[in-house]
């Protein structure tokens, strides 16, 4: 999903560098401003806001290993905020290799949700539906792919929250894997035991919603709503993955604009 966004935000930021060169006068001894643009398309029955306010903060850092051997400028950079006071939440990733910038945006209230990418200056995304099944937030190692977690017993204190460790093994033959680069094998996850702790916000969900986890739950699946405060990815040949927490702020509000992507 990466790839596909940034593919289409780099035809973007061509075509804008185009129309610049053919209007900008020549010669003026002046630089050229910044065009920073931000284009959302998608489903345009889905209402969203153009600003939002959280005031937990979940820091993290995610490290990129090929065998033994960390991969330099590797990994992403990563700020997760939930909100106390409405059922919403954000994801900001930068990746260090391509400083390319990912912003998911999930509102339960409005039941919609938001991927926007950008590089350079120049941004787009897609809106739609916020639908739990097939929920694809940004994150290191394509979240939505981690089916079938189950509980390993194991449990410890990350960052002053209590967690649980579930396993999950994802196959080459997985037909959501099949077309990838390489299919996980084992992917090691520490959630947090109350969704609460973390993302205050999320008792104020529409009850449909909150059905539809717990049944997902029982099933042995992952909704993506609290994302894990620390996971260790096995890929089949050989790259590893290690996404921990470096620190949470809470009760601190802060509003972002859909704009700081371009920031």
């Amino acid at each position: 999903m990466h790839a596909q966004l940034l593919k289409k935000f780099i035809k973007k930021k061509e075509k804008t560098e185009e129309e610049t060169e053919a209007t900008m006068p020549m010669a003026t001894g002046k630089p050229a401003e910044v065009n920073t643009t931000l284009i959302i398309n998608g489903d345009e029955s889905v209402t969203i806001d153009s600003s939002y306010e959280y005031d937990w903060a979940v820091y993290q850092e995610s490290e990129a290993f090929q065998g033994s051997q960390r991969v330099i400028d590797g990994g992403e950079d990563i700020v997760i905020y939930y909100s106390s006071t409405s059922p919403a939440f954000c994801i900001q990733l930068l990746s260090r290799s391509t400083g390319t910038r990912y912003h998911f945006y999930g509102d339960f209230g409005k039941e919609s949700q938001l991927s926007l990418a950008g590089v350079a200056g120049i941004a787009s995304g897609d809106k739609a539906k916020l639908e739990l099944e097939g929920m694809e937030p940004v994150y290191p190692g394509e979240i939505g792919y981690l089916s079938q977690l189950k509980r390993t017993g194991a449990k410890k204190v990350i960052a002053g929250v209590a967690c649980e460790e579930y396993v999950a093994h994802n196959l080459r033959h997985d037909p959501r894997v099949v077309n990838t680069n390489h299919a996980k094998v084992t992917a090691y996850v520490w959630i947090p035991m109350d969704p609460h702790a973390v993302f205050p916000g999320y008792s104020l969900m529409p009850d449909h919603f909150k059905n539809q986890i717990e049944k997902m739950r029982i099933a042995g699946s992952y909704p993506p709503v609290v994302m894990p405060l620390e996971m260790f990815l096995e890929y089949g040949n050989g790259d590893k993955v290690f996404t921990h927490t470096t620190q949470i702020i809470i009760n601190e509000r802060r509003k972002i604009q859909l704009t700081d992507i371009n920031k």
